[in-house]
């Protein structure tokens, strides 16, 4: 799978993730028209810090790795929150929660893209 290949499936995966997050938390609100920027920065804060943070831990701490997963989801919801109007995510509840169910839901999209690619990743090693 190349990597536009790979950046589509993602591209998906958070919009459906940014969605569900929508419609189970009362806190976490879509603006409809800046929605799609909201979703195409999500995604490229993503593809930008996953490459990034697995280096890190592939060199200093590979039992942390889910761990950094969720952190780097957290960092790259905060990031769209802050510099796109599609997303607003307010309460200390609704930012750990989406963050776990988006988090989720990336992981889910990283298997997919793994498997129609013919990647053969391990679990430890799967998407953050």
């Amino acid at each position: 799978m190349n990597y536009a290949q790979r950046a589509g499936i993602m591209l998906a995966s958070s919009a459906v993730a940014l969605i569900l997050a929508a419609v189970i938390f009362d806190r976490f609100d879509i603006g409809l028209i800046s929605f799609p920027i909201a979703v195409i920065v999500f995604t490229l804060v993503s593809l930008v810090a996953k490459p990034i943070v697995e280096s890190l831990v592939k060199q200093h701490a590979r039992e942390i790795y889910w761990g950094v997963g969720l952190v780097t989801t957290f960092f790259t919801l905060l990031v769209t929150d802050l510099i796109s109007n599609g997303i607003q995510v307010e309460g200390l509840f609704t930012w750990v929660a989406s963050t776990g169910l988006i988090w989720v839901a990336l992981l889910a999209g990283d298997l997919v893209a793994d498997n129609l690619g013919g990647s053969h990743k391990t679990p430890a090693k799967q998407t953050i």
